[in-house]
């Protein structure tokens, strides 16, 4: 058999050693059932195949648009409905090998859904059961932790948070005097104070931390006392909550 005989099984070879997109049966099999659209199928099995192949898990729209019928703006548009339907979600993800955090595309409430619909069918899946779910690299965080965290934050700044962000968002976690609960009470504080932004949160946490503040309750508590201090307090203290926190917390140039 002539050399050139052989280019079907070197074709193969260099197909494998390119790798395989791993695409869950049921996606293909019940997608109808979520109300996807064959685009939207399309363009979640390249998100699988950015992150398996390519190990991108935040392509961007100009980079799906090359291997999809359709330009960057429609992808955008496709991204956003998947988000609005809640099957497609943005988390934030460590990468171990660069030691920092990125944001991340998540399909894990596509994969709920899809468990729901084999339950419905009678196929004997408990959705709940984790295990019943396909492999995906998952983020590094728990929904009653981080996760939970970071959501909270997207929701009130009204858009996704940038990778500085959920770094900041990180580093806060992982300091041991701050609880979850406290860093929620930081934000709250903000937002009361009309001042949404990082840098003023921070600020923040950084003074309770300085007076070794650890609860909610201390903080509440700490805030009282300062207000009993000021000059004026009669005045301040019949303001509302909210107008309390406006005065407290000031915005220091430079800082």
């Amino acid at each position: 058999m002539p050399a050139s005989g052989r280019w079907p099984s070197e074709l193969l070879a260099t197909l494998f050693e390119d790798g395989l997109v791993t695409i869950p049966n049921p996606l293909l099999q019940y997608y109808t059932r979520l109300g996807l659209l064959e685009i939207e199928v399309m363009v979640i099995i390249h998100l699988l195949r950015c992150r398996q192949i390519e190990h991108d898990r935040f392509p961007s729209p100009e980079k799906l648009s090359q291997y999809i019928s359709i330009d960057s703006e429609e992808v955008k548009n496709v991204l956003a409905g998947l988000m609005e339907k809640q099957l497609v979600t943005v988390e934030p993800y460590y990468n171990p090998d660069t030691g920092r955090w990125f944001n991340a595309f998540s399909l894990r409430n596509l994969w709920h859904r899809l468990v729901e619909v084999m339950a419905a069918e009678g196929g004997g899946l408990n959705p709940r059961d984790s295990d019943s779910l396909p492999p995906e690299d998952r983020p590094a965080v728990s929904e009653t932790g981080l996760g939970a965290i970071y959501r909270t934050f997207e929701k009130e700044f009204g858009r996704p948070l940038s990778p500085f962000e959920s770094s900041q968002i990180a580093d806060w976690y992982q300091n041991p005097d701050l609880k979850p609960e406290l860093i929620i009470e930081a934000l709250k504080r903000a937002v009361l104070r009309g001042a949404l932004n990082f840098r003023y949160i921070d600020s923040i946490l950084k003074d309770w931390l300085r007076h070794n503040i650890r609860t909610v309750q201390e903080a509440v508590a700490y805030d009282e006392r300062l207000f009993k201090q000021r000059p004026g307090r009669k005045r301040r203290t019949e303001l509302p909550a909210e107008d309390k926190y406006r005065e407290l917390y000031r915005l220091e140039p430079g800082k």
